[in-house]
């Protein structure tokens, strides 16, 4: 496999990867499911709020699935068994630095839309000018 389809191949586990940890870790579709799993045991708790751990287990359950052989050696022989367990333990840790660092860079750009945003409605805040109702002096002639 060249060189470009092999990270080709890892960018997308990589991010299939995030995208699982994400849907998990934040996604309102599992909130009932997260609140139940954390009722369970404080580990649990701690597991399922957490994008390293379930990172990593999703990285070793999409290299498993697609055993993308991103570690494997370039020569035709086959490997021993061994070896192709510790390149499938390799992928699945590369596969879960992957999506770490998708969850990074995403969450950095997150912070950055929501800091932009609030320096946004800061400065139309202070802008609004409230005028209630003007009163000018004025000369009233009564007869």
């Amino acid at each position: 496999m060249s060189l470009g389809r092999t990270l080709m191949r890892f960018a997308f586990l990589a991010a299939i990867g995030h995208q699982i940890t994400y849907t998990l870790v934040e996604g309102g579709i599992f909130a009932d499911t997260r609140e139940r799993i954390s009722a369970m045991h404080p580990k649990l708790d701690e597991f399922i709020h957490c994008h390293l751990c379930v990172g990593t287990w999703s990285g070793i359950v999409l290299a498993g699935v697609y055993r993308p052989n991103l570690l494997a050696d370039a020569v035709g022989e086959r490997p021993s068994g061994v070896r192709r367990v510790a390149d499938l333990i390799g992928d699945a840790f590369l596969i879960a630095l992957g999506t770490r660092l998708w969850n990074e860079v995403l969450g950095l750009m997150r912070r950055e839309v929501q800091l932009k945003q609030r320096t946004v409605e800061a400065v139309e805040r202070a802008d609004e000018i409230r005028i209630e109702r003007p009163s000018m002096p004025a000369i009233s002639v009564r007869t």
